[in-house]
């Protein structure tokens, strides 16, 4: 990050400076976090939905916790309560994209880990598809016409529930992390009441809701950044996020804080590289940890073409450094080898070993998904002969 092309972008804007040091204040007044960055990011965050008409993205806060009454919802509360256009949510259908279209809203959404996967797919691709504002959009027809309508998805949205899992993947990689922990006793924190609150609340929105009126036509006198502005900025901290989707999510958050000191703009570049900094893709992605295993088994068994479902389940749990030994108390079992290995294409078939014949899988079907995936493919994949296997009679199980 460099500090010298940084102080030259802070633009130390007082209302803005005065918003900061206000909602941070207020957040922290009743949450415990467990660093700084969270408030950071959530004050960066909520400043932005007043100024989301500036923005091609947006980044979805995804709040969770490992267990019950760690603050959860009252942090979504707050959040909800200081947010341009904000709606609670905790169940809706469908056609929740008819709303979005019209009001463009802020959508706080709630208990997200009680939902049942298959009956809410369709909510989770309009939430996937609604961070990018050219992107995301629904068809439908509409009148007795049947006319073919495009409905946006895009707008800001919080999502919490139990166990950072409850949404899909990709739903995290549109998200920054909010992970809270119950509080300690040695960690007091002010009792919310919200009646006593409003007011506050209100004082606190009065500051916010004239960010509505910045422009990005640059023939306004209301224009807060450019092009050359936002690249500039960007030029700081790309080389410290490496994932690309992670770039484009925070880059509202960091232009909004630009507008800010110096201080705190460091403060959330440093923030946002933290929250979305992941401890190894290999490790945190369970399909890639089962590829990487698969092909530790495979590379012990060189000279074999193929090996036995049963047989391959025993050699992945002889590796007890990984979680997968461990699931469940006991391991995995055959559907859950074949529903993770089908996402490469890899698909479990008929082998046969001298008189025996099973349902296995031929290791010429992970050099292709190997060589792809795995951040650091095996040296000694030309050892495996690329010869054609007899007796393969692939058979899709899901």
């Amino acid at each position: 990050m460099n500090g010298f092309h940084l102080e030259r972008l802070a633009k130390n804007r007082r209302e803005f400076i005065d918003i900061f040091e206000t909602v941070e204040t207020y957040i922290k007044k009743f949450i415990v976090f467990q660093s700084d960055d969270e408030a950071i990011v959530i004050t960066n965050w909520i400043v932005h939905t007043y100024l989301l008409h500036l923005f091609d993205y947006t980044p979805y806060l995804h709040i969770f916790s490992a267990t019950k009454q760690c603050g959860k919802t009252l942090l979504m509360g707050i959040i909800n309560a200081l947010s341009n256009q904000s709606q609670m949510l905790i169940n809706f259908s469908e056609p929740i994209f008819r709303y979005i279209d019209k009001a463009e809203p802020t959508l706080c959404i709630d208990e997200v880990d009680r939902w049942d996967s298959e009956s809410k797919e369709a909510i989770w691709g309009i939430i996937n598809s609604g961070f990018l504002r050219q992107g995301g959009s629904v068809m439908r027809v509409q009148g007795q016409s049947h006319e073919p309508v495009l409905f946006k998805t895009f707008c800001a949205k919080v999502i919490a529930g139990i166990d950072r899992n409850s949404i899909p993947d990709t739903v995290q990689d549109r998200s920054i992390p909010i992970e809270l922990v119950r509080k300690l006793q040695s960690e007091p924190v002010t009792r919310f009441r919200h009646r006593e609150q409003v007011k506050y609340q209100e004082e606190i929105i009065s500051m916010l809701e004239p960010l509505t009126e910045y422009s990005n036509d640059w023939e306004s006198q209301d224009t807060l950044f450019d092009d050359v502005h936002e690249n500039a900025l960007f030029e700081t901290y790309k080389d410290e996020i490496l994932n690309d989707r992670a770039l484009d999510i925070v880059e509202p958050l960091v232009v909004v804080a630009s507008m800010g000191t110096l201080d705190w703009l460091e403060k959330t570049i440093r923030a946002c590289i933290n929250l979305t900094k992941r401890e190894d893709q290999e490790d945190n992605n369970l399909d890639l940890e089962i590829l990487k295993v698969c092909n530790q088994v495979r590379m012990l068994n060189v000279g074999s073409k193929h090996i036995f479902t049963d047989d391959l389940i025993t050699a992945i749990h002889q590796f007890k450094e990984s979680e997968l030994a461990h699931m469940n108390g006991w391991g995995i079992d055959p559907s859950y080898l074949a529903k993770r290995l089908k996402v490469f294409g890899i698909k479990s078939t008929k082998v046969r070993q001298g008189t025996e014949s099973k349902r296995g899988y031929v290791w010429r079907d992970f050099i292709d998904p190997v060589q792809r995936w795995l951040t650091t493919p095996s040296d000694e994949e030309e050892l495996i002969e690329e010869e054609p296997v007899i007796e393969v009679e692939q058979v899709d199980l899901f």
